[in-house]
């Protein structure tokens, strides 16, 4: 009997040490540990370079560290005590720092901060000195961490020094990048293309497009040099800065179109595209079947953009005659409203046939477009309004050095 009930006992215990054991590895597998690395005071001098060591956490003995949320008054260039606060679930720890009043080494920036410089204007340093406490001149050894100032805006320069002893200042200049259109560009060119074929299979209209087409080789000739000249692509935005003056462009860059939306274009200027990895807009007319077409031949390569729904059609008795000019606004505003659901951009707009008047530039503000782009020759430039950009105009046999003639910035030479 004895034995019986030491062997319930024996086993109750087991029981208990297992449900316990389980209890402590359930716990831990479902709590946070939340640990500082380095001290948890920290003594700093004023804009001494400061790198947070940060804290360690861990979750069912998993490093989940990248998940603590850090919150910092820490202001490394004001007298002060700061507090760093770390934070996972329901658990915070924190760090507190005391900045001094003195730097060592010491650094000083000459000139105004904030500093205002024009876009595309060149950075005049105001200059700088450094020492450390014994005196000796530490300018030479100064570090300059210049952004680019392609893009206005503000930004900071910063600039760091050393001593012999390893200690570390660290100050910054407040920079306000100002928007500014008179400044020497080559000009951005915005190349109209329409009608892709290939050679083995001409189409039946080839001669009677007025030159539209444009050869499947040819294009591809065309898109490898852009390649081999690093030549970069902006978005539609990056145009929109650019012209407003607020965005420094490569000056070889380039915006290639294909208007209409032609099944030419789709079924052989996409797969060139494609083979060459370069980006393109499809300017499309989204009555009929065009909402399928923009759905059907989707590409990374390709954006569809609006060339009207039901607006590429005769009708009005400006330029060629296309309607946009004679329609109401409300038509015309109904009209864009279904191209851009169609298209599902509302990035640019390409004036069918070309023809625009004032009101008409001022629907596609109401729109909300970014920018629009007429048939008028030249390359957009800064100051031009956006919403009437004129495009270079790309025409059948034309030979890949005539291409490279119209887009090259003035002054090169294609190699």
């Amino acid at each position: 009997m004895k034995r019986k009930k030491t062997k319930i006992i024996v086993i109750g215990l087991a029981l208990l040490v297992i449900l316990a054991g389980a209890g402590i590895f359930a716990y831990y597998q479902t709590q946070y540990f939340l640990v500082l690395n380095g001290d948890k005071n920290v003594e700093l001098n004023l804009c001494q370079t400061f790198e947070d060591p940060g804290a360690a956490a861990k979750k069912g003995g998993k490093d989940v560290s990248s998940q603590i949320q850090i919150k910092s008054d820490l202001n490394l260039e004001k007298p002060g005590d700061y507090t760093i606060t770390y934070t996972l679930g329901n658990l915070d720890i924190e760090r507190h720092i005391t900045v001094k009043n003195k730097m060592d080494p010491v650094l000083r920036l000459k000139g105004k901060d904030p500093l205002n410089v024009k876009l595309g204007e060149e950075f005049q340093e105001p200059g700088y000195t450094a020492e450390d406490q014994n005196g000796t001149n530490l300018k030479k050894r100064v570090k300059v961490d210049m952004p680019d100032l392609k893009k206005a805006g503000k930004t900071e320069i910063t600039y760091t020094v050393s001593d012999d002893s390893g200690k570390s200042t660290t100050v910054t200049r407040q920079i306000n990048v100002l928007p500014n259109t008179d400044y020497q560009t080559p000009g951005l060119p915005i190349c109209m293309y329409h009608y892709v074929y290939d050679r083995n299979d001409p189409p039946d209209d080839l001669n009677h497009r007025f030159g539209n087409y444009i050869e499947a080789h040819d294009l591809e000739e065309e898109l490898n040099w852009l390649k081999s000249e690093d030549y970069y692509f902006p978005t539609w935005q990056e145009v929109r800065d650019y012209v407003d003056g607020k965005l420094l462009l490569p000056d070889k860059s380039i915006v290639l179109c294909f208007d209409d939306g032609a099944k030419s274009f789709l079924k052989v200027g996409i797969p060139v595209l494609e083979k060459c990895q370069v980006p393109a807009t499809c300017f499309m007319i989204t009555s009929g079947d065009g909402a399928k077409k923009v759905k059907k031949y989707q590409s990374q390569y390709v954006t569809y953009q609006s060339h009207s729904d039901n607006m590429h059609r005769p009708g009005g008795n400006i330029g060629h005659g296309g309607i946009f000019t004679a329609l109401p606004r409300e038509e015309a505003l109904e009209d864009l409203k279904a191209s851009i659901e169609k298209c599902g951009n509302s990035d640019a707009f390409a004036y069918p046939y070309g023809d625009y008047t004032q009101e008409c530039r001022n629907i596609l503000e109401e729109a909300g477009f970014l920018c629009a782009v007429t048939t008028e020759s030249g390359k957009a430039r800064p100051g031009m309004d956006p919403l009437l950009l004129p495009r270079v105009r790309m025409s059948m046999g034309q030979s890949l050095q005539r291409f490279q003639n119209m887009v090259m910035p003035p002054g090169t030479s294609a190699e």
